[in-house]
């Protein structure tokens, strides 16, 4: 009987080790087919600083009595007291190719202080956001022209949820308060998005194919669209010229 104990034991090992053999042959054909990883993509906008949101025109004609906190002074020049567009949350740069894209993962759009942050985005098809609100108080989302996504109550912490159904330009508005505003911008060939940096500096991973590049502010493009640029096996690809955002579309 003792025998049989030990040789019952010794057969044990044997059968662990065959799991793991299995489990890591599937795992290494799981990488396999995943392919290589995504390069980084970097690049950068300029002329941002000339250009100016759609809402503080909006503001400027229906109310000629903005209040500010800021004291003008005469030792900062005037260039710097002209309202412009915050380059890191009212610009979006998408990537575009003719190779179908997948859905993004849940983006997460704050609103508080009378802004959504960021104010413009481009997705694909079946894409979602989550409206998140910050503010100690409540807001109500609505978006313009759709009764589906009709406004709705948002308490302070609370979010609400909304999906890229349908190709175009779409626009999310607050009743309560027309200053928060965001124009949601979907398109099938969209692969990738990006936010630029405060200096106007941006990066995305794509996998390898062939792109071109857009800027986009207020829901428009702006500027001219990048020359073709092919992302291939290295692990770094840098645009060869900036993305102008502050001249015509054309």
């Amino acid at each position: 009987m003792p025998d049989a104990k030990r040789r019952s034991f010794a057969r044990r090992p044997t059968r662990i080790s065959s799991h793991v053999i299995m489990v890591a042959l599937v795992l290494a054909s799981g990488a396999l087919r995943a392919g290589p990883p995504p390069a980084t993509v970097k690049g950068r906008v300029v002329g941002w600083e000339k250009v100016s949101p759609q809402v503080y025109t909006e503001a400027a004609k229906s109310d000629a009595r903005r209040y500010t906190w800021r004291e003008p002074s005469p030792t900062v020049k005037q260039e710097f007291r002209r309202l412009s567009a915050n380059v890191s949350r009212d610009f979006c740069v998408a990537a575009f190719s003719s190779t179908p894209p997948q859905a993004h993962e849940p983006l997460a759009i704050k609103v508080t202080g009378g802004r959504m942050t960021p104010a413009t985005v481009v997705l694909s098809p079946g894409s979602r956001l989550s409206f998140r609100n910050l503010d100690p108080f409540p807001h109500v989302f609505f978006e313009a022209g759709n009764d589906k996504w009709a406004p709705n109550p948002t308490g302070p912490g609370s979010t609400r949820e909304w999906a890229a159904s349908a190709v175009g330009l779409h626009e999310i508005r607050d009743q309560l308060f027309p200053s928060v505003i965001m124009y949601v911008v979907v398109d099938p060939a969209v692969v990738e998005f990006a936010f630029p940096d405060r200096d106007g500096s941006f990066s995305m991973p794509l996998p390898q194919g062939e792109y071109t590049f857009r800027a986009f502010f207020d829901g428009k493009q702006v500027g001219r669209e990048s020359s073709a640029t092919k992302v291939g096996e290295r692990g770094f690809v840098e645009l060869r010229e900036p993305l102008l955002v502050g001249g015509d579309s054309k």
